[in-house]
C-alpha cells in the first residue's frame, strides 16, 4: 500500500472521528437547551401554584378582617364584656349566629370535596371560629372550636395583640390537617387626639385543610405521570411533608432527615427559588423547582421524574445522533467511492454518476416545491437580515409579487411596514434564543379589510455552504374561522332573544322575569365564586328559564284565580318539556342539562327525575332560587308582589327542602350587604 493511499485512509478516519465528536457536542448542547426549556416550564407552574396558595391564604385573612370590621360584631363584643347578664346573653347568641354563618359560608366548617380523600377521614371536616378577649379567653365560639390550651394557647401568647397571625399546619381534631388564622378586632377612638385604637377582642379561626385546598397544588393541563407539586418545611433536623404525595403519603405523615444525600428537598429548603437535580422523597432521580410561600415557613416544590422529563428529548437526541452518524459514515463512504473513481480510468462513469445525482437532487427539490406549493398557507424562509430566501406559491399569490421576484426582498417590502416590522422583531428573538414562537395578530390588506393571522417562527440552519442561520415562517389565515365562530354565537344569541320575546308576549305579568332572573342568578353565581364559563352557562340558561311557557295556553298564563289540578299538571308538563324545544341548538356549556334540573329539589321531591343534593347542577340550583325569588317579589294577576323581607322569610323556610343553604345565604348576603335591595327595587313594580 503506497503512502498516498495510507494518507487518504488516515484523513478519512480523522474526518469521521471529528464528525462523530461534533455530533456528540451538538447532542449535549441540545440536551442543555432542553433542560433550559424544562426549567422555564416548571418555573411557570411553580409560580402559578405559589400565587394560588398565597391568594387563598389572603382570602382567609380577608374573611376574618371583614368580620372584624363589622360594626354589629364590635357592638356585641362590647356588650358581652359588660356584667349585665341579660344583655350579655343576647349578644352572645347574636355573635354565635354571626360566627356560624361566616364559618359556613367561608369554609371554616366545610365539606370534603371530590379528589384527595384519605381513607381514615370522615365526610365532614371540623373547624371553628371563636371570639377571644385580649387575654385569650373564649367569649363565643362555634361548635367545632377546641379548648384554648397547649399549642393553641402558646400561639396566642406569642402573637402580638395588634397583629394578625398564622398557626402553621398541624394535626387538629381527629388527626386532620388544620390551619389557624388570627386577626384583631380593633375599636377606633375618634375622640382621642392621636387617633389611637384599642384591641377589644381577637378572631381565631381553625380551618381544616381539605381536598379543595390541596387541589390548588395541581396545575391544570399537566399530564406527566411523575409531575407533582407539594409543600415542605423544616422541623429541627427533619424535612416535613405538608401535602399529599404521589406515593400515597397523607399530609403531615412523611418526614426525612435533613442530611439525606442528594435529596432535592434539602436544597429547596436551603435555597428556594432554584432549579434542582437529585432524588425526591422516594429516591427517584428527578428535576424540581422550588418557591417560598410568602407569609409562611413553607416551600413549594414542583418536581418531575428525570426519566419522564427527558424521555422525548433523549429519544430525539439518539435519533439525531444515529442519523448524523449514519450520514457521516455515508459521506465517508461516498468520499471513498469518489476518490476511487477519481483515481481510476472510469472518469466518464464518475461524471455520469454525478449527473444522475444532480438530476435526483433537482427532482427532490422539485418535489419539495410541489409539496410546499400545495399548502394553503404562505411558507417562507428568511435569513438573519430578514430577507426572503425561499417562498412558496401561496405567498406570491397573497403579495401579488412573482415568486422569483420575492427572493432577496425584505419582509417589510412584501408584508407591509407594520406586519413586516413585527415579524422582523420576532425572527430576531428566535435566532437569539433558538426557541420557536407563535404570534397571532390583526393585518389590513390592500382594501383595508382586517385579517387575523397566526404565524409560526422556527430557527434552523440554511442549506448553504456557510450554513447561515435562518427562520422558517408559516402563516395561517384564521379570519374565516373566527368570523364563522362569531356568526354562530351571534345567531344563537338572536335565537335566544327571539324565544324569550315570544315568552314575554304570552305572559304580560312576567314580561321581564327572564331578564330579572338573569340579574339575580349572575349575582348569586359571582358571590359563590363560579368560574367564568359556568357563569356564562348560568346566564344563558336563566334567560331560557320560562321557555316551556310557549306550550302553555295564554288563557292559563293570565288566569286571575288558582289553577285546577288538571291545569296545574298541564303547566308543569309544559315547563318540564321546555328544554326539548332547544335540543337542536348547540350551546357551549351544559345549558339544556341545567334547564332540565331547575325544578329538582334538594330533598329529592322535585321533578322530573327526583334528583337531590349535589346530584343537582349548581347552575340549576342558582337559577331555581333566582326564579323563585323574582316570582315572589313580582306582582301577579292573582296577587301583589311580596316585600324583600317576606321573600327572605319564605326562602329561609325552604332551606333543606327545596334549596341548599349555601345558595340561599349567598342570595341574602347580596341582598342585605351588597346593595341588592336598591339594585332590585324596581322588580316589584307593575309596568
Amino acid at each position: 500500500m503506497n503512502k498516498q493511499i495510507q494518507f487518504a485512509i488516515a484523513a478519512l478516519v480523522l474526518s469521521l472521528g471529528l464528525a462523530i465528536y461534533g455530533i456528540i457536542v451538538f447532542a449535549n448542547a441540545e440536551k442543555g437547551r432542553d433542560l433550559q426549556a424544562l426549567q422555564t416550564q416548571m418555573s411557570l407552574v411553580a409560580d402559578s401554584r405559589v400565587e394560588a396558595i398565597e391568594h387563598w391564604l389572603q382570602g382567609q385573612y380577608g374573611v376574618l378582617e371583614g368580620l372584624a370590621r363589622n360594626e354589629s360584631l364590635r357592638r356585641h363584643v362590647m356588650a358581652v364584656a359588660q356584667d349585665d347578664a341579660e344583655v350579655s346573653g343576647e349578644s352572645r347568641d347574636t355573635l354565635r349566629v354571626l360566627l356560624a354563618a361566616t364559618a359556613e359560608r367561608a369554609g371554616f366548617l366545610s365539606r370534603q370535596t371530590p379528589g384527595y380523600q384519605p381513607s381514615r377521614f370522615d365526610a365532614v371536616l371540623e373547624g371553628g371560629l371563636a371570639v377571644l378577649d385580649p387575654r385569650g379567653r373564649v367569649l363565643v365560639a362555634t361548635g367545632g372550636m377546641p379548648p384554648v390550651e397547649a399549642s393553641l394557647a402558646e400561639f396566642l401568647q406569642h402573637t402580638p395583640l395588634t397583629e394578625r397571625g398564622l398557626l402553621d399546619l398541624h394535626r387538629g381534631a381527629h388527626d386532620r390537617p388544620t390551619l389557624g388564622f388570627l386577626v384583631p378586632v380593633v375599636l377606633e377612638q375618634p375622640e382621642s387626639s392621636d387617633g389611637a385604637s384599642t384591641v377589644i377582642a381577637r378572631l381565631l379561626a381553625l380551618r381544616p385543610v381539605d381536598a379543595g385546598v390541596f387541589a390548588m397544588l395541581r396545575q391544570p393541563g399537566v399530564t406527566a405521570r411523575t409531575a407533582e407539586s407539594y409543600l415542605i418545611r423544616r422541623s429541627d433536623n427533619l424535612i416535613e411533608y405538608l401535602s399529599p404525595l404521589l406515593d400515597g403519603s397523607e399530609p403531615l405523615t412523611k418526614r426525612l432527615a435533613f442530611n439525606t444525600e442528594r435529596l432535592i428537598d434539602v436544597e429547596a429548603l436551603e435555597q428556594p427559588g432554584l432549579f434542582h437535580q437529585g432524588r425526591h422523597y422516594a429516591f427517584q432521580d428527578s428535576f424540581a423547582v422550588s418557591r417560598s410561600v410568602p407569609g409562611t415557613d413553607w416551600v413549594l416544590v414542583y418536581r418531575i421524574g428525570a426519566a419522564e422529563a427527558l424521555a422525548a428529548s433523549d429519544a430525539r437526541r439518539m435519533a439525531l445522533i444515529s442519523g448524523l452518524a449514519v450520514l457521516a459514515v455515508l459521506i465517508g463512504a461516498a468520499l471513498v467511492l469518489v476518490w476511487l473513481y477519481a483515481t481510476s480510468r472510469r472518469v466518464e462513469e464518475v461524471a455520469e454518476c454525478y449527473r444522475l445525482s444532480s438530476e435526483r437532487f433537482e427532482r427532490l427539490s422539485g418535489f419539495l416545491d410541489i409539496l410546499t406549493d400545495s399548502q394553503p398557507n404562505p411558507i417562507l424562509v428568511v435569513d438573519a437580515n430578514n430577507h426572503i430566501t425561499y417562498a412558496n406559491r401561496r405567498l406570491a399569490e397573497l403579495s401579488g409579487i412573482a415568486r422569483d421576484e420575492l427572493i432577496g426582498r425584505s419582509l417589510t417590502g412584501v408584508l407591509g411596514q407594520d406586519t413586516g416590522a413585527l415579524y422582523n422583531a420576532i425572527n430576531q428573538r428566535v435566532l437569539e434564543t433558538g426557541i420557536p414562537q407563535v404570534e397571532i395578530g390583526h393585518v389590513l390588506d390592500d382594501r383595508d379589510q382586517e385579517h387575523i393571522w397566526r404565524s409560526h417562527h422556527t430557527a434552523f440552519a440554511a442549506a448553504t455552504e456557510a450554513q447561515e442561520p435562518a427562520v422558517l415562517v408559516t402563516i395561517e389565515d384564521l379570519t374565516e374561522l373566527m368570523h364563522e365562530r362569531a356568526r354562530r354565537e351571534r345567531n344563537t344569541q338572536q335565537l335566544i332573544d327571539t324565544l324569550v320575546g315570544l315568552v314575554d308576549e304570552r305572559d304580560p305579568d312576567s314580561a321581564h322575569q327572564s331578564r330579572y332572573v338573569v340579574q339575580v342568578a349572575r349575582a348569586i353565581a359571582e358571590d359563590l365564586g363560579f368560574e367564568r364559563s359556568l357563569i356564562e352557562t348560568t346566564e344563558q340558561a336563566a334567560r331560557l328559564v320560562n321557555i316551556g311557557k310557549i306550550r302553555i295556553p295564554r288563557s292559563l298564563l293570565v288566569k286571575g284565580g288558582g289553577l285546577t289540578d288538571q291545569e296545574l299538571k298541564r303547566v308543569r308538563e309544559a315547563l318540564d318539556e321546555g328544554p326539548d324545544l332547544l335540543r337542536d341548538i348547540e350551546f357551549d356549556g351544559p345549558v339544556l342539562e341545567t334547564l332540565s334540573q331547575i325544578n329538582e329539589w334538594v330533598d329529592g321531591s322535585g321533578r322530573p327525575r327526583g334528583l337531590k343534593g349535589d346530584e343537582i347542577l349548581p347552575m340549576a340550583q342558582v337559577i331555581a332560587l333566582a326564579n323563585a325569588f323574582v316570582a315572589l317579589i313580582s306582582p301577579r294577576a292573582f296577587r301583589d308582589a311580596k316585600s324583600f323581607d317576606e321573600a327572605e322569610a319564605i326562602l329561609m323556610r325552604e332551606i333543606g327542602r327545596r334549596f341548599d343553604k349555601r345558595f340561599v345565604l349567598s342570595l341574602l348576603n347580596h341582598l342585605d350587604n351588597r346593595g341588592g335591595r336598591e339594585e332590585w327595587a324596581g322588580m316589584g313594580r307593575r309596568d
